[in-house]
């Protein structure tokens, strides 16, 4: 994608880092602004400043334009068309034939439940979630705001994009990748990634907002303006360098438990390196430990000990059924024959066989009720093994 080309003419649109339009400015400027990473480019001809504060570019680039303008007052301020994610105004895209997902409310980044679509999979289904036609006015700024959550797998190989389609022309459409730090969130809050992506509509009219993704499990929720989370502290994965994929919430832990990047394994290998903690420190964590285990030995104890008794009860219930159960057998063998035909022996055999099966059912599961104490036992000895080689 080409970035710049030189131009005498002012062509670029610089916005704010609150998305606020400030004016416009050369090619070459704006290539020395990114260079220096006092901003960045959102598309081809939109850059954003990094630092509001830099009041200097500010004054420089609105210097610029009244410059332009050959005029000696202050550049009027765009209005801003501000555009928010509902869960409901978006459908899969009929086009694609392998849409998979869904939309459900679900606990927010702030803790509230708000609407949110869940799109994509770990395989191949390519999905899509479009707006309808949307009438927006032309030459105008709009920014579209929403949180994210996942749309990464640890093979680098997945589709996390938004893209923004004026007058059906696809293949003129702007495309946001929304994975691999490609655009910097606002925030980052409990796995959720707050977005806010400007853009012009300049001659174009209809409008139609899209969602894609691939190969990762990707999630879109409503969200309110931006103003409202300034409160809201930023929780950062203290991982986030290390593993190879970012947050999801289809995970328990917003990782896979069973992988070298989740956040037991990184914490283990992290600890392995850690300065070692005061004797005293050691103790009180191992005690604490010790409680906790107490307290599931007992309710291990309790579960096994009645799990145990009801087997011992259904042991007995079997042998005072045993004579009941024979006779009945016996009966229904001689009924309107001769009794000279019938082989009790084996009627009784057959009966015996059968309650030595059940018996023998019974015996295991009161083995695997033993051993479940065995090893609760066990694991409090070795705790307290532990918290004595601590000290």
């Amino acid at each position: 994608m080409t970035k710049n080309e030189a131009s005498a003419h002012q062509t670029v649109t610089v916005l704010s880092q609150d998305g606020e339009h400030i004016g416009l400015t050369y090619p070459r400027r704006a290539a020395g602004l990114v260079k220096k990473g006092r901003a960045r480019y959102v598309n081809d001809s939109m850059i954003r400043l990094e630092s509001v504060s830099d009041a200097e570019i500010t004054e420089d680039i609105k210097m610029d334009n009244i410059n332009t303008l050959n005029e000696n007052k202050p550049v009027q301020e765009q209005p801003v068309n501000r555009l928010y994610f509902n869960a409901r105004e978006w459908n899969f895209n009929k086009d694609c034939q392998h849409n998979v997902g869904n939309r459900s409310f679900m606990q927010g980044p702030d803790g509230t439940l708000s609407e949110a679509f869940m799109i994509g999979d770990w395989g191949y289904n390519w999905t899509e979630i479009v707006t309808k036609q949307l009438i927006l006015p032309k030459k105008t700024l709009h920014t579209f705001t929403f949180w994210l959550n996942g749309g990464e797998n640890d093979n680098n190989n997945e589709v996390c994009r938004f893209e923004i389609v004026f007058n059906n022309e696809y293949e003129e459409r702007y495309t946001f990748n929304l994975n691999r730090n490609f655009i910097r969130p606002l925030k980052k809050v409990n796995g959720w990634e707050l977005y806010e992506i400007p853009f012009m509509t300049a001659d174009n009219e209809y409008t139609q907002l899209r969602f894609v993704a691939q190969r990762a499990y990707m999630t879109v929720m409503t969200a309110k303006p931006i103003e409202e989370y300034a409160a809201l502290p930023d929780s950062v994965d203290e991982f986030e360098s290390e593993r190879p994929q970012r947050h999801n919430i289809i995970f328990e832990d917003g990782w896979p438990t069973n992988t070298w990047y989740s956040t037991r394994a990184l914490r283990e290998k992290h600890n392995k390196t850690a300065n070692v903690p005061e004797k005293h420190e050691l103790s009180f964590h191992a005690a604490e430990n010790l409680m906790n285990q107490a307290h599931a030995l007992n309710g291990r104890v309790s579960f096994a000990t009645d799990e145990i008794s009801k087997k011992l009860d259904g042991i007995s219930g079997l042998y005072a059924s045993l004579g009941e159960e024979i006779g009945n057998a016996v009966s229904r063998a001689i009924s309107g024959r001769d009794p000279g035909d019938i082989d009790i022996d084996d009627i009784c055999s057959d009966i015996m066989d059968k309650f030595s099966d059940q018996i023998d059912n019974i015996t295991d599961e009161i083995s695997s009720a033993i051993d479940e104490l065995n090893g609760a036992v066990q694991d409090m000895s070795d705790s307290i093994e532990d918290m004595n080689d601590d000290d």
